[in-house]
């Protein structure tokens, strides 16, 4: 593990319980880059914190197709059986968020690898993925803020469920259904 992820998983693991730094250091492991490292660590500190994010789940390395994304975020409503995840998530793509996260060094040096980049960005968008992306710099400058937008964004999801969710209760209750 990269000193500086060390040194910000032992900041934030200060201020929780032993067992959240041994699961994020377990989850970091799985992570391909320092960046990817960083962005889990900052990730699961900001979620533990609230039980607003008991049903966000995030992935990391996550496959489609022939693609693998650095981290996909989901909203599930509810209870899930862990067996039907990757179904729920092929059906439900509007309620996650694929992030990805763009180092110089992995996804620019070559113009080939730029270019193969941005068409494997189209491809997920095509088929109904929404994507986020941070570059490697804005991970190392500012992660806290970077798990904020990501934070908004899937509280943005949350939201338009709930209301709809509420427009079908009211419109049944005007039926009287």
């Amino acid at each position: 593990m990269d000193k500086k992820v060390e040194k910000w998983l032992e900041k934030r693991s200060q201020e929780i319980k032993d067992e959240w730094k041994y699961l994020t250091y377990d989850m970091a492991n799985q992570c391909q880059s320092p960046i990817e490292e960083l962005f889990l660590i900052e990730w699961n500190y900001q979620t533990q914190h609230w039980s607003d994010y008991e049903n966000v789940y995030i992935i990391s390395q996550y496959k489609i197709g022939n693609y693998r994304v650095d981290f996909m975020i989901c909203y599930v409503p509810g209870e899930i059986h862990p067996s039907k995840f990757s179904k729920y998530l092929l059906n439900n793509k509007k309620m996650c968020l694929i992030v990805e996260l763009d180092s110089y060094l992995w996804h620019g040096s070559k113009p080939e690898q730029f270019t193969e980049e941005k068409a494997r960005g189209r491809e997920l968008k095509k088929e109904g993925y929404n994507i986020m992306r941070f570059s490697g710099r804005e991970i190392y400058r500012n992660v806290e803020k970077c798990v904020e937008e990501v934070l908004e964004y899937i509280g943005e999801i949350e939201s338009d469920i709930l209301n709809k969710e509420l427009d079908e209760y009211e419109k049944n209750k005007l039926e009287g259904k």
